[in-house]
């Protein structure tokens, strides 16, 4: 389930850093209940030794001007903010409504701002061949151990096979805890249309950390119920920090 929040701050401006998605993810924990909020940040779904917190957001919809603020780069936004916010566990998403709504104020950066509108987005059909655009960009990573035994991420292209099959082992791993059922029988297949690794990667820092991410055109087919769960939880892994969220592609231009 998805909704589109609007959040307006008393100020009327709000400044984020280039870099805002840690802050957007401090932001929705912050909406939702503190119990909720606790068990999803300290525990989230387990699967194995593994959490997963289930839910994911897009990037800013509105385009904020670049200024400078106290010698730092920052993104300024007039009216408000808006992001697409998403989970296939639907008290997530309720607890997040009903609470968002009620509360008067939260705190984003130090700035006091309230939620003025939430929109219930509709799911849109979902055939077994689908092409997406991102609306938060996708990444794929497993962790290696060097020789001096420090471990190190490695980040995967589109392009790349192994970026299809940790991306499809991550989503079946998503499916067994929001339905319990095993889809070992069930695939999917991850294509790029309209892609290129230099205009679309993108290196977001979070919690002083490069995480590499790829937007750009894809074709998503197989089974038609990993693709819906994909829908609501978002491609990819890192979803609670605002990475792959998708949109059914309409055509037209997508930078």
């Amino acid at each position: 389930m998805r909704i589109k929040v609007t959040y307006e701050s008393l100020n009327e401006k709000i400044f984020l850093p280039i870099h805002y998605n840690f802050y957007i993810q401090s932001l929705i924990y912050k909406t939702l209940s503190p119990l909720l909020a606790k068990k999803i940040h300290d525990e989230g779904y387990k699967f194995e030794k593994r959490g997963f917190k289930l839910f994911t957001f897009s990037r800013i919809l509105e385009k904020g001007e670049k200024v400078k603020r106290e010698g730092k780069d920052y993104l300024l936004f007039k009216n408000g903010i808006s992001f697409i916010y998403s989970s296939p566990i639907i008290d997530i998403i309720a607890d997040f409504g009903e609470r968002g709504l009620r509360e008067r104020e939260f705190n984003l950066c130090g700035q006091r701002v309230f939620i003025s509108k939430i929109e219930v987005i509709t799911t849109p059909r979902i055939d077994s061949s689908v092409l997406i655009k991102f609306l938060s960009p996708v990444t794929i990573h497993s962790t290696v151990k060097k020789m001096d035994g420090l471990e190190r991420s490695i980040y995967y292209k589109p392009v790349d096979k192994e970026f299809k099959e940790l991306i499809t082992n991550n989503l079946k791993k998503k499916y067994f805890l929001v339905y319990e059922k095993n889809v070992d029988d069930l695939d999917i297949e991850i294509k790029p249309i309209k892609f290129s690794i230099k205009k679309n990667l993108h290196i977001i820092i979070y919690k002083d950390t490069p995480i590499e991410a790829y937007d750009g055109i894809f074709e998503l087919s197989g089974s038609k119920e990993l693709i819906y769960l994909s829908y609501d939880t978002g491609l990819g892994d890192r979803n609670s920090e605002g990475f792959g969220l998708w949109e059914i592609w309409k055509g037209g231009d997508y930078a």
